[in-house]
């Protein structure tokens, strides 16, 4: 089967390989543009308080990999004592490249998922960074403001729809991360493509546009999206 991967440039190969080995042809057409955004003066005030902060939340292996950069040039030794928050396996392991221990959910792997985790529970007094793309979810903010902490959102990145994306009509099945991948997408999918979605919430997106065949993966993690590809 032709499986489409929508994941980011750069971001897609293990995915592709995982298709492959499970005999399926993979194709790449990302469906958004990941865009660094400039370090503004407020943004490197807020990094060089970094040991003020009880815990740091990444909600993405592009916030890691962009937040974690900009800090390492303004702290040359990280500081001890905050708790260094990944929103699932592919955000923990960019953590661990800068050679820090990271927290991450036993499973979810999504706000929900974060909210749970210990550290997260008694915030009176304390300060939370989340560091993030321009856009995304507000749960994990309100949440943790109404435990008691004090929010801090940082945006690394921003994303864009790509000019260029294709999917052919031959296409069997188109592989749908986030809700925002979709909404830059929807319009150019065949209508007799699947559907393979990563989560509940992503997938009650598509459920409105399309009404081609849906199948509804544990998470966005590579082995998740596999598992529901095949789970059939």
């Amino acid at each position: 089967m032709q499986v489409l991967v929508t994941r980011p440039r750069g971001q897609q190969q293990a995915l592709m390989d995982a298709l492959r080995h499970a005999g399926h042809e993979p194709l790449h057409s990302p469906a958004l543009h990941i865009e660094p955004l400039p370090l503004s003066d407020a943004t490197r005030r807020v990094l060089m308080d970094l040991d003020l902060f009880h815990a740091v939340f990444f909600a993405s292996s592009n916030a890691a990999r962009l937040a974690l950069s900009a800090m390492a040039d303004l702290w040359p030794q990280w500081p001890v004592g905050v708790h260094w928050l990944a929103v699932g396996k592919a955000t923990a392991a960019e953590i661990s490249r800068w050679h820090l221990q990271p927290t991450v959910p036993n499973g979810g792997f999504n706000s929900e998922a974060v909210l749970s985790l210990p550290c997260l529970q008694q915030l009176a007094e304390k300060k939370v960074l989340l560091c993030r793309g321009e856009s995304g979810r507000e749960l994990l903010a309100q949440t943790l403001a109404e435990r008691g902490a004090e929010v801090v959102t940082l945006p690394f990145y921003r994303r864009l729809p790509s000019a260029d994306f294709h999917c052919p009509e031959s296409c069997d099945w188109v592989m749908v991360t986030s809700v925002e991948s979709w909404q830059a997408i929807s319009e150019k999918i065949p209508a007799g493509a699947g559907i393979v979605a990563a989560g509940e919430r992503v997938a009650a997106h598509i459920r409105v546009q399309h009404t081609g065949p849906m199948r509804v993966a544990v998470s966005a993690h590579d082995e998740d999206m596999l598992a529901a590809l095949t789970s059939a």
